[in-house]
């Protein structure tokens, strides 16, 4: 979590750099508001440039200076990431496994050849019947257990 600040930091660093590359202008129009912009033309020709100061870059720690708790901090933040971006894999494979049990189960409430005798169903469906909603049931059981798990890594 450590590193992923300091290289944010890095990053937002760079960009503000090349932010302040552009030209910005201000004028006051005729309510009496300044006004910021990028166009020199602005305010009747009356916008005039305002120089940008680019705050100091941050400079990163190197792991070997980090003292021993930040290290132990820095580990345990990486794991608890690792952690989370497995639970969320998890749950995006348990929410298609349980749709595509529901699917399943919609598609198999037509009974098949040899399910029906006259009016009534034969024992073959209802297993089946059982069956296709026992793995709807274990799909959201999944689905439920990969929720938790990134709950409880947050």
């Amino acid at each position: 979590m450590r590193r992923l600040t300091i290289s944010l930091a890095v990053v937002l660093g760079a960009a503000a750099g090349i932010a302040g590359a552009q030209s910005v202008y201000k004028y006051t129009d005729p309510s009496g508001r300044t006004v910021y912009t990028d166009d020199p033309r602005a305010g009747d020709g009356k916008a005039q440039r305002v120089e940008i100061v680019p705050q100091s870059v941050v400079t990163t720690v190197a792991p070997a200076q980090l003292s021993e708790a930040d290290r132990k901090l820095d580990g345990e933040a990486s794991r608890r990431a690792a952690a989370l971006d497995r639970a969320v894999d998890d749950i995006v494979a348990a929410s298609h496994a349980l749709r595509e049990a529901e699917e399943r189960r919609t598609q198999g409430v037509e009974p098949l050849e040899g399910e029906r005798i006259g009016r009534r169903f034969r024992d073959e469906y209802w297993q089946r019947q059982q069956a296709l909603a026992n793995d709807v049931a274990a799909a959201q059981a999944r689905l439920d257990d990969a929720v938790a798990r990134r709950n409880a890594a947050r």
